[in-house]
């Protein structure tokens, strides 16, 4: 069986981490969750290495949370439930607090904690046919572990109405809203990308950790209460009526019973 993560250092110091689940569009479970977390915190010690590229394997970057992940932590006491959303938090924390640059690149579907891996990157491409959406509402659940990072991109106002709705939007909504930098057709995703490593690589890289941290000083860092409140909002969610009901019709197939009879063949 293939490694759900991929991950290697280039000749130039470059670390490479790739989502390899392509058959259910690289979405998360723990034993992902704890991989990517481990590279990462490697990545922290590594002073050697000059930046990270973040990419998935397959037709889509990153689909959120895995099915079977789901179905299983619907079963979940609240403990672990807690247990379970602080993993996905850390792995969040680790990426959005490397000293060094990261670059993602995303297509097809783009969900949930998929979301959140974009939220936490310092450059992000996107192809023009990438669909994102914040879906956690349709199964009683909220984006609340990935929404400290989200928020600080896209502001309340557009939260107010992604957030609330779930719909999808594609790449040119996603850059109008400073989700994404730029869109890069999947044809030229290695040049570019290739154009920006150039580009990082002619910079010192003790100035871009100081740059790093010039901006989160000067903006509204992040703070540990924040990421505990995201973690046990969650963790309650879960295991709230919506959101057992929620997960049980999704798995199903069936629409939840929040949906008006009239609507649910739309």
């Amino acid at each position: 069986m293939e490694d759900s993560v991929l991950f290697t250092i280039d000749e130039d110091q470059i670390a490479h981490l790739t989502l390899n689940r392509p058959e259910v569009h690289n979405a998360f479970d723990n034993e992902m969750i704890q991989t990517i977390t481990t590279h990462l915190r490697n990545l922290h010690e590594n002073s050697s290495v000059r930046a990270l590229i973040l990419t998935g394997n397959g037709s889509g970057f990153c689909s959120g949370a895995d099915l079977a992940w789901m179905e299983r932590a619907s079963r979940f006491t609240e403990t672990e439930n807690f247990e379970d959303a602080r993993s996905l938090s850390f792995m969040l924390y680790f990426l959005d607090t490397l000293p060094i640059p990261t670059l993602t690149y995303a297509q097809g579907t783009v969900m949930g904690g998929g979301i959140g891996l974009i939220a936490c990157s310092d450059i992000v491409l996107a192809d023009t046919s990438t669909l994102f959406s914040f879906s956690e509402v349709k199964i009683g659940l909220i984006p609340a572990i990935i929404s400290p990072y989200v928020l600080r991109n896209i502001g309340s106002h557009n939260a107010r109405r992604y957030f609330l709705t779930g719909e999808k939007f594609n790449a040119s909504k996603a850059l109008q809203l400073g989700l994404i930098h730029e869109i890069v057709n999947l044809e030229a995703k290695d040049s570019s990308i290739n154009d920006l490593k150039k580009n990082l690589l002619s910079a010192s890289p003790s100035a871009i950790t100081h740059s790093k941290k010039l901006i989160e000083q000067l903006t509204s860092p992040i703070t540990d209460a924040q990421r505990l409140m995201t973690i046990e909002l969650i963790a309650q969610m879960r295991r709230s009526e919506d959101g057992l009901e929620g997960i049980r019709s999704f798995l199903n197939k069936q629409p939840p019973p929040w949906i008006p009879e009239r609507y649910r063949n739309d």
